[in-house]
């Protein structure tokens, strides 16, 4: 959108003349405005507006005020360094300006775009509320002053976009200044001044807005915010002629976007969970909206059920500790805020179980068992593997859903794994505003816990997991599923099936395998394993292990196939990870090629340990079918020997061939059998209609049964 696309005099410049114009000022309260504009005495009808404005009683507002259990001392410490001054602007840019705050000051090329989203002089509001001191209230009222005076001499860095007009700049900055001038317009500090500029700021934008919002739907967060922003302007200043359009394009919009940009099991379909909070966030106070002011009539959607459904999908995908999940634009932050504005607005008690260790309540609230561990998010593609809810517990969470937007990363099939109380596999994520150097490097294959080829990007826009399979119980989870990123470009598909093997007692404790193919054509190609921890890796060409206690102990299967074991750095302290819960990431890669025969297969154990790795050995088994042995990618089995039991696990692709490996006879696509000195002590499979081991029928069915756990 190209700064001349704003009309100067019906946006950028208004006259107090039609400013009054566009307002309705019937009725006795605004008597004394009314009289002022009729003779022009423009200061007047301020400082009357101004004296209305104080006295209003409703709409009723719903914004959040001072929020319970945050720290004043911190809010109070943040609204100082703006108080004087000192501007943190798009996430750790600073400046300590002088008397006059520069509004064309560089933050960044996107940083630029967010320091104007104003998010900043929020501690502003807060402490104002907190305190009641007109200190607050004055810095506001100089602030956005010295912002109104810069406005035209701010200049952007993308070509075409205004910083100060386009959509999401809008979108965001406008709720932000209502806040604060419904915050203090009883503290009388404003003069008539702040005023005349505050009106017509509010009647610019919103009639920028209008033209943004009002040529039809478009999916993700822009339109979303945009349309909350008319919205709430809408409702808030009905002396606007124009605001029931406001109120009726933006609820129209927003309806829109709870209907097509959430899937049905709550997640935002942009599919990263700082983005989707916020959306979530905006449809919530809709609905707080619109039960605080009747006038504006009934929401034409089940708005709380929509919203109990995002927040199920938070807690679904909640990590031990409350900690998040780093896939696309995601940072590994807790989720404590969320889960506790969840138990508030549902009244449940689930929302509090991942972090019940930090939050004993919400209100009358009390944690409560969500009643699952393990759950396949369909559709928005997000497996949870997980033993429990308790710190402690086994977690992982597996992406294989479909494009979501600019905020989505380019992979598919790749995980996060906790274990007892940490994250020891986690994907780069991001962190820092969209200028940070690695920006590229967050969002490239390499970034994430996968198998790349060849070290280049995947085909993503058009693809996603296809050919899932997931299955949960009480011995093993199960997840498969392939992907066609690389297939127009070099002839790939990428095969991933994972086993999560339960823990039971101290004795038995859990893990998993990850069992991948390479399905090339007639091309060969090279092949990188990515694996990636907060934590340094100790390396070998057999095993690797994170360094510290507890950690990952990773056990390839065939290691003389392995090329090469490349190691990393993605990011450290001093990259401007201040502030960050786990400042670094450490990856390995384990590369693969074939010159002919045997296609490209990676067979791993993960095996996460409280203290020390207990060691092990994994090994690829061949299989046969009709007495002939088959490739790898048609059958295989896998053992995992360690700590004085050994599983081996079949897989198969077909479900209804029969497969043989060793002592094992499995008709079903997958098969664990746990042994102890040889003789079997428990055994699972999916998807079966026999297993057999050492020739005795360990299950027959008339027909095929999901899971099968003996």
């Amino acid at each position: 959108m190209a700064e001349e696309e704003v009309s100067r005099l019906r946006m950028l410049h208004i006259s107090d003349r039609d400013l009054f114009a566009a307002m309705r000022l019937d009725g006795p309260a605004l008597r004394g405005v009314r009289e002022a504009v009729r003779r022009s005495a423009w200061q007047e009808a301020y400082e009357a507006w101004g004296g209305y404005f104080a006295a209003r009683e409703r709409p009723a507002h719903t914004v959040r005020t001072w929020p319970r259990g945050r720290d004043l001392k911190a809010t109070i410490r943040e609204a100082e360094r703006v108080v004087a001054h000192e501007i943190q602007g798009w996430h750790r840019v600073t400046f300590r300006f002088g008397p006059a705050v520069d509004f064309n000051a560089d933050y960044g090329q996107s940083g630029k775009y967010g320091f104007h989203y104003w998010g900043w002089s929020i501690p502003v509001r807060e402490a104002f509320e907190a305190t009641g001191d007109p200190r607050y209230a004055r810095c506001f009222d100089e602030l956005i002053n010295q912002w109104y005076e810069q406005r035209e001499k701010v200049k952007g860095g993308h070509r075409g976009s205004s910083v100060i007009w386009y959509e999401l700049g809008l979108a965001c900055r406008s709720p932000v200044f209502l806040d604060h001038y419904l915050a203090y317009r009883r503290a009388g500090v404003m003069g008539w001044r702040t005023h005349c500029r505050m009106l017509k700021v509010f009647l610019g934008q919103m009639r920028k807005l209008m033209d943004f919002e009002s040529r039809g739907y478009a999916p993700g967060n822009w339109q979303m915010a945009g349309s909350w922003a008319l919205l709430i302007a809408g409702a808030m200043l009905p002396e606007f002629r124009e605001a029931r359009d406001w109120v009726r394009v933006g609820a129209l919009r927003l309806t829109e976007h709870l209907d097509r940009d959430f899937y049905e099991d709550g997640c935002h379909s942009e599919r990263a969970p700082g983005y989707g909070s916020w959306c979530r966030k905006m449809s919530q106070d809709v609905l707080a909206l619109y039960e605080a002011n009747p006038q504006l009539g009934r929401l034409k959607r089940d708005f709380r059920g929509r919203v109990t459904q995002m927040y199920d999908w938070f807690l679904s995908v909640t990590a031990p500790g409350g900690f998040g999940f780093s896939t696309n634009d995601g940072g590994l932050g807790r989720q404590d805020d969320i889960l506790t504005q969840g138990a508030e607005f549902t009244g449940k008690g689930r929302y509090l179980w991942p972090v019940r260790d930090r939050v004993k309540a919400a209100g009358r609230v009390r944690p409560a068992h969500p009643g699952y561990t393990s759950i396949d998010d369909r559709p928005s593609g997000f497996a949870v593997m997980r033993s429990g809810w308790g710190q402690d517990d086994l977690y992982a969470l597996i992406n294989y859903g479909p494009y979501g937007g600019g905020h989505t990363h380019n992979d598919l099939l790749d995980f996060d794994l906790f274990a007892y109380g940490r994250p020891l596999a986690v994907e780069e994520g991001r962190y820092g505003a969209y200028d940070n150097p690695l920006d590229h490097y967050f969002r490239s294959p390499q970034a994430h816990n996968q198998i790349v080829v060849n070290d280049a990007p995947m085909e993503r826009t058009k693809r996603q997991g296809e050919d899932l399979v997931w299955r949960t119980g009480e011995r093993i989870d199960f997840f498969s599923a392939r992907h066609r990123g690389y297939e127009e470009r070099f002839g790939v598909v990428i095969e991933r099936r994972i086993v999560f093997i339960r823990p039971r007692g101290a004795t038995e404790p859990g893990y998993w395998v990850v069992s991948d193919n390479a399905l090339e054509g007639p091309r060969r190609h090279a092949y990188t394993w990515y694996l990636h921890s907060p934590f340094r890796w100790r390396v070998s060409r057999g095993m690797c292990r994170t360094v510290g206690s507890p950690g990952l102990l990773v056990l390839p299967a065939d290691a003389e196939e392995i090329r090469h074991v490349r190691q990393g750095v993605g990011y450290a302290k001093g990259d401007g990870t201040e502030g960050l819960t786990f400042p670094e990431r450490h990856w390995i890669g384990l590369q693969k090629w074939t010159t002919a025969g045997a296609s490209v297969a990676y067979d791993v154990a993960l095996v996460p340990f409280r203290t020390r790795p207990a060691g092990g050995a994994v090994s690829s088994l061949p299989a046969s079918r009709d007495g002939q042995e088959v490739g790898r990618s048609t059958a295989r089995g896998v053992r995992v020997e360690r700590d004085g039991a050994t599983e081996v696990a079949v897989f198969s692709d077909r479900a209804d061939a029969e497969t043989v490996c060793g002592d094992i006879r499995l008709k079903g696509r997958m098969c664990i059998l746990s042994l102890r000195r040889g003789r079997m002590a428990w055994a699972a499979g999916v998807d079966c209609k026999a297993i057999s081991y050492r020739g005795k029928a360990l299950f027959r069915a008339g027909r095929v049964r999901e899971l099968v756990e003996i």
